[in-house]
């Protein structure tokens, strides 16, 4: 998704904690500002430079984080009503919350729930998303026919702010706005029904609509059959405290540290009918994505010398053209740049090395099991004191088959299967993490010292 300015969209300047509007003909880089460190949201972050013209932020340009963190919006982040623009949402109830009264899918219709944190192929880092298991994935997909079509609903009243293809006419995002600056993302629905199935033909020459229409809670509005559709629910009142480097993710994915735990947000009946579907039983239930720990291995890391989510080089953030989002060039993937150690999002006793750059430096994310063996801290225990500690690598399995494109069942395990490879990790003084990954070796006696294969990553 790209998320470069809108046209027509004012950008907003962070200045003493307060979102002041600007001219949208300044929104973009290259425009013209008044007040050289101003810092303006356009999509990407924007800096007013010393000759009055703005260019893209880069971490130097953003005050360093508190130590330990966040533990709210930084002034200088885009609120998400910024990122997620709604123009006539619903009002917001006295409470300043939105209850969800209406399940996404029926009940009857859920197969386990996949949560949040997954890593998996170049989602390096934990997804922002869970995955509602629906009931068609149970049978082979060449026996599904036109019946077996689940519906999709709202569950509150709504906004629909955008609905997009990604990348194939069978795989739909949909954003809604609710109110109480709380919106709710579905991904990979298969296409347009009910409410919206007017929009379908529409959608398909176009590839992208911002419709900007009401919808009723419990208004069907799309339908899912070959893939688990995806679920999110952000909140702008909310923040995730676990992102060191929130900065990182103002070059893509700036909802990201607005993502919360969808349940506590329905009725309490729905949400127990939920969670109960869920697949990890360890709270919480629907999991997490920001497992940075300060001073430790733990959490995402990006490349030196990227900016962040983008995957970009620094180099290009200094041009003075407009940048999109998605493709990064002369790389596969913009994940190139992306590492995550983290808990898997069941079994979170368990941890993940997940990274975009194994063996082919433009790009092939993979994600192993890293094995914790006696004596070796966990990442999360990881720190400078620790030195260098040599992990082993494993690829693994569900431990229970399944059906069908079902997902595994609840609580299921994880197993080792085989080595793939080391990975040597550092933590350093200055917050940075040093790597060096050794594909295909099995024995850890084999890492002799870092060599010029050694890749500094940052938050």
């Amino acid at each position: 998704m790209s998320l470069s300015p809108r046209r027509g969209c004012a950008a907003l300047v962070f200045a003493s904690g307060l979102l002041v509007p600007v001219d949208a003909a300044a929104q973009s880089v290259g425009g013209s500002c008044a007040t050289p460190g101003q810092l303006a949201w356009g999509g990407y972050l924007l800096v007013c430079s010393a000759a009055g013209s703005y260019r893209y932020a880069l971490h130097d340009d953003v005050p360093p984080a508190p130590e330990g963190g966040y533990t709210e919006r930084p002034a200088w982040f885009p609120r998400l009503s910024d990122v997620f623009r709604a123009t006539s949402p619903p009002a917001c109830p006295a409470s300043g919350r939105i209850t969800f009264t209406h399940p996404v899918v029926r009940v009857q219709d859920l197969l386990p729930i996949i949560p949040q944190g997954a890593m998996i192929g170049d989602h390096v880092t934990p997804i922002d998303h869970g995955y509602i298991g629906i009931t068609p994935l149970g049978k082979p997909r060449a026996a599904r026919t036109e019946a077996d079509y689940v519906p999709v609903y709202a569950p509150a009243d709504a906004e629909v702010i955008e609905i997009a293809l990604l990348g194939s006419p069978r795989s739909i995002r949909i954003v809604m706005a609710h109110g109480c600056e709380t919106y709710s993302v579905y991904m990979v629905l298969n296409r347009l029904s009910g409410a919206l199935a007017h929009l379908q033909d529409d959608l398909l020459a176009k590839g992208r609509l911002d419709p900007h229409i009401p919808l009723l809670a419990g208004s069907e509005f799309a339908e899912g059959r070959d893939n688990p559709p995806d679920f999110s629910v952000h909140d702008g009142s909310r923040w995730l405290t676990g992102f060191l480097s929130p900065f990182s993710y103002t070059t893509s994915d700036a909802w990201k540290p607005y993502t919360v735990d969808p349940w506590p947000y329905f009725s309490p009946d729905l949400a127990a009918a939920y969670e109960s579907r869920m697949q990890r039983i360890a709270a919480p239930r629907w999991g997490r994505i920001d497992y940075d720990i300060a001073g430790t291995a733990s959490g995402n890391w990006f490349l030196a010398g990227t900016v962040g989510y983008s995957g970009r080089l620094e180099a290009d953030f200094r041009t003075s053209e407009r940048l999109y989002g998605g493709v990064v060039p002369g790389k596969l993937t913009p994940a190139w740049s992306h590492l995550a150690i983290a808990p898997h999002q069941v079994q979170p006793g368990r941890w993940i090395f997940s990274i975009g750059w194994w063996r082919d430096e433009r790009g092939d994310p993979t994600q192993s099991l890293l094995e914790v063996r006696d004596g070796q801290p966990q990442p999360s225990a990881l720190t400078p004191a620790s030195g260098i500690v040599v992990y082993r690598l494993w690829n693994w399995l569900n431990a229970t088959s399944v059906a069908g494109d079902s997902p595994p069942p609840i609580g299921y395990d994880i197993t080792g299967v085989r080595i793939v490879g080391l990975a040597a990790v550092q933590v350093n003084a200055d917050g940075t993490l040093s790597v060096e990954v050794m594909p295909g070796v099995e024995d850890p006696a084999a890492f002799r010292g870092f060599t010029a294969a050694k890749r500094t990553y940052r938050r």
